[in-house]
């Protein structure tokens, strides 16, 4: 029997929020496409799409486009994807987001000793730091530092950040991320990362710390990442046992530093670029 046709604003709105929770969909989770959903509701496309506005409004659901594009359940939360090296505006384009970047630092400074052993760089060597504040739709979300070796980027501090690091890096020094190593905690804001993420002291932060390598597996970027717990979703894939990762060279690379190395435990392939 096909569905029961519904023309009022209202009437659409609730059958789709009706179609939402007898389905149990989460956050996050696909419900459809416009197309669908209005064949579902028995209503033309541009009702429905008038009433997803309302809703996209009231971060009840988002919309994406492309070929994994369609009609998302939704409570306002940022989805951060652990499984790519997409760049973050890329990302928050793709969730409908909009996001201003502010440089907070950007300088050259002598490496610390865990930098030397974390980028296989000689005592004494400078490297390019830089720090970032997110603002997504009008509101601070992201706070996040890159360290990287002055001396394999001729310049660096020259450059615009406003946008994608990975894009600057590949286009100036053909440099491309090939894996990364990421570990994930709990942490909370001090002073100054609540100024700047415009909470309060020791609000919940969730804490992102990455090694990033290149297609050579040289190291290339150390990353922390702190985004706003209240306005974060984090997003992981796990493999089988028959999923196949290609031989973990790092062992076997000569240390060009002489600076003692903690092997990475694990080496998440990514797909994009992030940045």
């Amino acid at each position: 029997m096909p569905p029961r046709a519904v023309s009022s604003t209202d009437d659409i709105k609730y059958a789709l929020l009706r179609l939402i929770r007898e389905a149990g969909f989460h956050p996050g989770e696909r419900i459809g496409s416009e197309r669908e959903l209005s064949a579902s509701i028995g209503t033309t496309r541009e009702r429905v799409r008038q009433v997803l506005d309302e809703l996209e409004a009231e971060h009840r659901v988002r919309r994406a486009t492309g070929r994994t594009g369609g009609v998302f359940a939704d409570d306002g939360r940022i989805q951060r994807q652990l499984n790519t090296t997409e760049s973050v505006p890329a990302l928050l384009r793709q969730q409908g987001k909009s996001v201003e970047t502010h440089i907070v630092r950007s300088d050259i400074a002598l490496a610390t000793p865990y930098e030397c052993r974390n980028l296989d760089i000689e005592t004494g060597a400078g490297v390019f730091r830089l720090e970032r504040l997110r603002v997504v739709d009008g509101e601070p979300w992201s706070l996040e530092k890159s360290t990287m070796p002055a001396r394999r980027f001729p310049n660096i501090a020259t450059h615009d950040y406003t946008g994608s690091l990975y894009g600057v890096l590949e286009q100036h020094y053909g440099t491309k991320s090939s894996t990364a190593k990421e570990t994930l905690e709990v942490a909370f804001a001090d002073a100054d990362q609540a100024m700047l993420l415009g909470v309060s002291i020791g609000h919940p932060l969730i804490e992102i710390r990455r090694t990033a390598y290149d297609v050579d597996d040289a190291p290339f970027e150390l990353a922390h990442d702190l985004f706003r717990a209240d306005r974060t979703r984090v997003h992981t894939q796990r493999y089988g046992a028959n999923w196949k990762r290609s031989p973990d060279t790092r062992s076997a690379r000569s240390n060009r530093s002489g600076n003692p190395r903690i092997q990475p435990s694990k080496a998440v392939q990514p797909s994009k670029e992030q940045g």
